[in-house]
């Protein structure tokens, strides 16, 4: 599995939609930026490490939805 930039994340427990926006590298591994939309609320930003949003993916206490590439 792997995270891409424009991946959906959907957060059961709060009901928080979040896209990533940015993956980059930083010397102690990849960081994943994450901007999360909730209703009623401006959207934020959050910034995680890669291994951690991919742990919380495989644990299902986030919901991934791939981006997907339009070929015409």
């Amino acid at each position: 599995m792997k995270l891409n930039v424009g991946d959906v994340l959907f957060e059961s427990m709060s009901q928080n939609i979040g896209a990533i926006t940015k993956i980059f590298d930083h010397p102690d591994g990849k960081i994943v930026k994450i901007r999360w939309r909730m209703d009623g609320h401006l959207p934020h930003d959050t910034e995680h490490s890669y291994k951690k949003v991919l742990r919380c993916v495989k644990k299902g206490e986030y919901e991934l939805t791939p981006k997907f590439s339009t070929n015409s």
